[in-house]
């Protein structure tokens, strides 16, 4: 499928998917934006934290949560939504992750309004730090790649991989810091080495960090770069060999 046709297919059918509603699109914004004005004030009083420095934390973490949790949790079902498809032999496999893919960014872009308000509105000055931020927004996405590729065949063959990820992906949340913030603590003792094991804090790191002024821990570069290069490593692997088998189980 041309590349053109790879990057307008989302889109015409994000917009069908919102024709007839009275707001469009901007539903994506209203449910994360509703969470971080009436839940940010309210968390930043019981955690003592200054508004200032909790709601941007919250917002970039929360906007970035969606777009991992939507790889995440979408890469299981992939190919089983695209099932018709598949049949009729209109696109590819890699086709289809690369359309789900985009999607998700997609979704993710339009949420992320809500950053730049957020960033207007507590006047975080631009610095060329930020650029180390899209490098990590890249890495992101290109394990959105091969998560969608890898655990959307495993997703066709196991169909309770889908509510195990969910399940994950809930416990998770909760264990990131994106509703509260590790603190001083954070940097060694039980919580540092609790962060050091859990792979969506250095995720999120890598793309927070840099906006609000803090360094990215050298750990979470070399712990993002590693699953970026085994990941598309086993995608490979599983796909060069499963792959032909997709269609018999969806």
């Amino acid at each position: 499928m041309p590349m053109s046709r790879v990057l307008l297919l989302p889109l015409f059918q994000f917009l069908i998917k919102y024709r007839r509603t009275a707001l469009g699109p901007a539903w994506l914004v209203v449910g994360p934006a509703l969470f971080i004005g009436l839940l940010g004030a309210l968390y930043s009083e019981i955690s003592g934290t200054p508004p200032a420095v909790f709601i941007p934390h919250l917002t970039i973490g929360l906007i970035s949560w969606t777009l991992i949790q939507g790889f995440v949790t979408g890469s299981t079902t992939v190919f089983q939504r695209a099932r018709a498809q598949i049949m009729q032999g209109g696109q590819t496999l890699d086709d289809i992750v690369m359309v789900d893919v985009v999607t998700t960014v997609l979704t993710f872009l339009h949420q992320a309004v809500i950053i730049l308000v957020v960033l207007v509105a507590y006047q975080l000055v631009p610095t060329w730090s930020w650029l180390f931020s899209l490098v990590g927004l890249g890495l992101v996405i290109a394990n959105g790649v091969w998560v969608t590729q890898l655990f959307g065949i495993l997703g066709a063959r196991y169909r309770d991989l889908s509510e195990v990820f969910q399940a994950v992906m809930r416990i998770a949340f909760l264990a990131t810091p994106i509703i509260w913030m590790p603190g001083a603590n954070g940097d060694g003792g039980v919580m540092g080495h609790f962060l050091a094991l859990n792979p969506f804090h250095h995720f999120l790191e890598i793309v927070r960090a840099p906006i609000l002024g803090q360094p990215i821990a050298p750990l979470s570069w070399a712990v993002t770069l590693a699953f970026t290069l085994f990941g598309f490593a086993a995608a490979h692997l599983v796909s060069a060999r499963y792959a032909r088998l997709v269609p018999l189980w969806v």
